[in-house]
């Protein structure tokens, strides 16, 4: 009888115990507020110029498209404001920075081929670029000059009448980019942008039938790298989010 009073006991106190941190651990869940914050969102679309070196060249020498750059636009005031909730190990580097630019949209392409048959040859297609760095070297309130790399993934039909063995091909590559672009203020809410992309990709034979395609051409008879020119107009507006 003793031994069973002792058990019940220690029970007791055991439950006692549990639902006292249970109780602590909602406490700090409550505890934890979410911060309202509005941030600039930067919708940006323009035209592009692309030219394929190797034999697409020949056959057309520019092909047309459209650019495309969602981010949301986390300037120095938001960082300064927010800074807590930085991790230490990155806080200092964070307020050094002007802007950090975030693209939460990994999936959203960022050009579209939309290039019909002028000369001999057309193209319709679509790049993704899901991972990027980059610096801008000149920042100040009306201009900016932005530098950056990444890796980028692009699939284009291609058709051509200029072609001996075969009247069409499917693009398909994995490549990295470099990028240079200076952005103008208009206003506070509207911006224009110009600049340049090199796209270089693993070669892809053209019009070869010997050459199945994931097998690597020549650089001569192939597309492997497409130079493209752009200009965009970006509008800004506010959104706001609790984190």
């Amino acid at each position: 009888m003793k031994r069973l009073v002792c058990f019940a006991m220690m029970l007791c106190m055991a439950l006692a115990a549990g639902d006292a941190l249970a109780k602590k651990k909602k406490r700090k869940k409550k505890k934890r507020k979410k911060t309202a914050v509005t941030v600039p969102v930067n919708v940006g679309v323009g035209p592009t110029f692309n030219h394929f070196f190797g034999p697409i060249a020949d056959d057309q020498q520019l092909h047309y498209g459209i650019k495309l750059d969602v981010a949301a636009i986390i300037t120095q005031k938001v960082i300064k404001a927010n800074k807590k909730k930085i991790p230490k190990k990155w806080r200092k580097q964070a307020l050094k920075m002007k802007e950090i630019r975030y693209r939460p949209f990994i999936w959203l392409p960022e050009s579209f081929f939309t290039s019909p048959k002028q000369d001999n040859t057309g193209i319709y297609g679509v790049t993704w670029r899901p991972l990027s760095i980059g610096l801008s070297p000149i920042f100040t309130e009306s201009l900016r000059l932005s530098l950056g790399v990444g890796a980028v993934l692009t699939y284009a039909y291609v058709f051509s009448d200029k072609w001996e063995h075969r009247d069409e091909m499917h693009f398909f590559r994995p490549g990295l980019d470099a990028k240079a672009e200076i952005t103008i203020k208009l206003s506070p809410t509207v911006f224009f942008s110009f600049g340049w992309d090199s796209y270089f990709y693993i070669p892809q034979a053209v019009d070869n039938p010997d050459k199945g395609t994931w097998e690597m051409g020549d650089l001569e008879e192939s597309m492997w790298h497409n130079g493209q020119g752009f200009a965009m107009l970006h509008f800004r507006f506010p959104y706001s989010t609790r984190f």
